[in-house]
């Protein structure tokens, strides 16, 4: 357990209560006195210590956690976050889990649902489909090194159910049993990202509290002749997710002798 320090709010001056204690708690992170993986003391343990109401601390709280400084898990209590946070590259035409794959992590799923039906109206457009057409709505939670990140639903194309119903969709990737089966790869796409807060189901599901906040992303992917064959819509845990976007000046990249479409910077 995180001690608290000795700091006491200046209850004279106009910077607001919450304000000063997010300050406070926030410096012992950057000092390292509270270190990635502690928990810290509970609300009504702060409450107390700094002689503030429920309030206060809560709005405090709240702002730590949306600035990725603290985490809070249901029924365990809150934590100071990891130092660095798992970044996702979002122009990689890899899937979640080859990304994370690459830097080391384990990534296991539970599949909640893997039927063949109709397809959603707004998934059929993605895919370029008619209205009604039937197709293959996946449905899995994942976690990344036993901690959950991410509720996923991909959907396909039917002549691809039988491949996927017959993949380990729990221990493995989708996007590699596409390939191996198929030798269907993402050549393109497009996805799009959206900061949204958790409704009771959602946050049931990422062990959140409602109204956390949350990446919301929806993505298709073409094959090479640029037809859609996947299409989903993911909902991320914005404490345990960092999307990476790389920017290019694609005539500087191309005089400099660099391939600008396999370009990433920092590597």
């Amino acid at each position: 357990m995180a001690a608290l320090p000795n700091t006491r709010i200046d209850r004279s001056s106009p910077v607001p209560f919450y304000f000063q204690l997010k300050k406070v708690l926030a410096q012992e992170i950057a000092a390292g006195r509270w270190e990635p993986g502690d928990r810290i003391p509970s609300e009504p343990e702060i409450c107390e210590h700094f002689q503030l109401s429920r309030t206060t601390v809560r709005q405090a709280l709240a702002e730590m956690e949306a600035e990725g400084l603290i985490l809070r898990e249901k029924g365990r209590g809150t934590f100071v976050a990891p130092t660095f946070p798992e970044l996702w590259f979002l122009q990689s035409s890899h899937g979640f889990y080859d990304e994370a794959a690459r830097k080391g992590h384990q990534v296991s799923s539970r599949v909640l649902r893997c039927e063949v039906t109709e397809l959603p109206s707004f998934a059929a457009e993605a895919l370029q489909l008619e209205p009604g057409t039937p197709g293959l709505v996946l449905e899995r939670l994942r976690w990344v090194d036993g901690r959950v990140v991410m509720y996923v639903v991909n959907y396909l194309l039917e002549s691809l159910a039988d491949c996927v119903k017959g993949a380990d969709l729990e221990g493995g990737s989708l996007y590699r049993a596409l390939a191996g089966a198929k030798g269907l790869t993402p050549a393109g796409g497009r996805r799009v990202v959206e900061a949204i807060t958790a409704e009771e189901e959602l946050a049931e599901l990422l062990e959140v509290d409602e109204g956390s906040p949350l990446l919301f992303v929806e993505s298709v992917a073409w094959d090479e002749e640029q037809v859609p064959f996947e299409f989903y819509r993911a909902w991320h845990r914005a404490d345990r997710t960092k999307i990476e976007v790389q920017v290019i000046n694609h005539a500087a990249a191309i005089r400099g002798g660099l391939d600008p479409s396999v370009l990433r910077l920092g590597v």
